[in-house]
């Protein structure tokens, strides 16, 4: 009995697990003492308790039976008082201390010890870089396993919701896009080049005719002899002279971006490098945002190219010139495509949208007024108009001009709020009138840097963009599903159809007091009814229970939350 004691206590120590056997045999390690210390353990190692007081050494002693050392330790049975345990608080001899570190070295190697919390590195969040790419990859990983299967089942991807399709990858890796637009003659590719430090770009054609025939895309681009030569370069030097190296060149490149001074306000290298990519190139080129363009047919592809080059804005964002929106029935018969459609599948994937007049000749155009009506749904936030050539009228005039070009955007965009305008000569030349210099000059530098610190809050403009679209995604759903209640109780199909389509104001109202929605997240009636009209039978839209509209406020309020917090540089220390 006394051998099962000792070997209980040992047990119980070593908490007699998996480890704490393997443990046991590698001390015994085949050695006989060992092995006769795991079986009878000597005198010194136990302690002798008694219930009311410690027992002596000398008990101890006369305790053991037999004269040698290494013999059995017995126990009296009439004594019950009397337990043996281990002594914790004795130092183990240094053998047994060497072999404890081989083993914890060996558990190291093979893997199986436990990592401890504490030792775990957290990221840095002082890199805000590294917190953007990790939030813009959370983003497409909440999107592609939450969101894109509740569109592909609603059948959503093409109803009334931005972007007119799926988000691809390339679209929320892109750089941000600026896209301008405006009438013909009214400076936008003068625009453009003045931007650019004055340089020509690949493409460009200006005139007072109407010269921009295509959309196009101003890229960001090197010479690959260019690359390989820094790559070569870069690989003879050490990589803290590299770290160095980069981080003066972006500086630079900062410093140069944000500079503003009168003429070439982004001047560059007088190095230049260009080419032209054809439409269909872009559209299959993994890196570019482009490849669901190819919905909009051969016509629109054959009037759509890539200009690339190196220049400091390009770094920053991507610049879209569009064709001048013509008057009267030259705008739809002389494209192959719908101009309006595809300048809102840009618009909607834009960060800012420059609306361009012209201060000789200030006219809203019906096709203009078309144009913008399709594309401000969910973009007016994003559009700023820019007066340009205003140096070309004199005071008085350019007085009236600019109250009536706010007149005219106060009847295209209902919102209280007044849209920002620009004003100025964007161009290399002189001024005309030197009268508003000073406001023209500090127009030109808020514009400026709007362009330029679109980068920093690129992130957190796709977050917001994802919001929005979650949003709408639980309106349609829940729009859907009460139509198709309707449907199913229906008789007659085809006139409860037409008079949920005509009463979608009243449909509105039921879905929102029912599912308990906010009004400010109802879709367009008008674009609604539209998107209704192509749907035969409602009764065919899938069922909506409470467990998806659960995911999918979860996602707002918990999940998006989450991979937000010390990402934007937000702080709530409270001094």
């Amino acid at each position: 009995s006394g051998k099962r004691v000792i070997r209980k206590s040992i047990y119980s120590h070593l908490r007699c697990g998996r480890w704490g056997i393997l443990l046991l045999l590698l001390l015994c390690g085949g050695n006989s003492s060992s092995a006769a210390f795991v079986a009878h353990p000597p005198v010194s190692s136990i302690a002798i308790r008694s219930r009311g007081s410690d027992v002596a050494s000398s008990d101890v002693a006369a305790a053991k039976v037999g004269s040698s050392d290494n013999s059995p330790l017995r126990m009296v049975k009439n004594d019950p008082e009397i337990i043996l345990e281990p002594q914790q608080q004795e130092v183990a001899p240094e053998p047994a201390q060497k072999k404890k570190n081989k083993i914890i070295s060996s558990f190291k190697q093979l893997g199986k010890k436990k990592k401890d919390p504490d030792e775990e590195q957290l990221p840095d969040l002082s890199d805000p870089s590294r917190n953007k790419n990790k939030l813009i990859s959370n983003l497409k990983e909440i999107y592609k396993e939450s969101v894109l299967p509740i569109e592909r089942k609603f059948q959503l991807d093409s109803f009334c919701l931005p972007t007119n399709g799926e988000i691809q990858d390339a679209e929320f890796d892109a750089r941000p896009m600026v896209l301008l637009m405006g009438q013909y003659s009214t400076g936008k590719t003068t625009f453009i080049r003045h931007l650019l430090g004055g340089k020509d770009f690949p493409g460009m054609h200006i005139g007072p005719e109407p010269t921009t025939d295509t959309f196009m895309a101003l890229i960001h681009g090197e010479d690959d002899n260019n690359k390989k030569g820094k790559s070569s370069d870069s690989a003879k030097n050490s990589r803290g002279d590299a770290d160095v190296n980069d981080d003066a060149n972006s500086l630079n490149a900062t410093t140069s971006i944000k500079a503003s001074v009168k003429g070439k306000i982004m001047s560059g290298d007088d190095a230049s490098f260009g080419k032209i990519i054809k439409g269909n190139s872009l559209t299959v080129t993994p890196e570019l945002p482009f490849s669901s363009l190819s919905q909009f047919g051969a016509g629109f592809l054959n009037s759509f190219v890539g200009s690339i080059m190196d220049a400091p804005l390009l770094r920053s964002v991507t610049l879209i010139d569009t064709p001048g929106i013509l008057s009267g029935e030259k705008q739809k018969l002389n494209r192959s495509y719908d101009f309006a459609q595809t300048a809102k599948w840009f618009a909607d994937r834009s960060d800012l949208i420059l609306l361009l007049f012209d201060a000789d000749k200030l006219d809203v155009s019906d096709e203009l007024k078309e144009v913008v009506t399709t594309i401000r749904l969910h973009n007016n936030d994003k559009i700023r108009c820019v007066l340009n050539k205003a140096d070309g009228v004199s005071r008085e005039q350019l007085v009236r001009v600019y109250g009536s070009l706010m007149w005219s955007m106060g009847k295209l965009f209902t919102s209280p709020e007044v849209i920002r305008v620009y004003t100025g000569s964007f161009w290399d030349e002189p001024l005309v009138h030197d009268d508003f210099k000073d406001m023209f000059r500090a127009d030109e530098s808020l514009l400026v840097r709007e362009l330029t610190n679109l980068p920093t809050s690129n992130a957190e403009r796709k977050v917001n963009q994802m919001v929005k679209r979650i949003r709408l995604v639980k309106v349609h759903v829940c729009i859907l599903d009460h139509l198709r209640r309707k449907m199913r109780r229906a008789i007659r199909k085809q006139k409860t159809r037409r008079r949920l389509i005509s009463n979608l104001d009243q449909v509105f109202d039921e879905v929102q007091h029912r599912f308990d929605l906010p009004r400010g997240d109802m879709p367009d009636a008008g674009e609604f009814a539209a998107c209704l009209e192509e749907m035969e039978d409602f009764s065919v839209f899938p069922k909506v229970n409470r467990k998806l509209l659960r995911k999918l406020d979860e996602l707002i309020l918990q999940t998006i939350p989450a991979i937000m917090q010390g990402s934007v540089g937000v702080t709530n220390e409270i001094i």
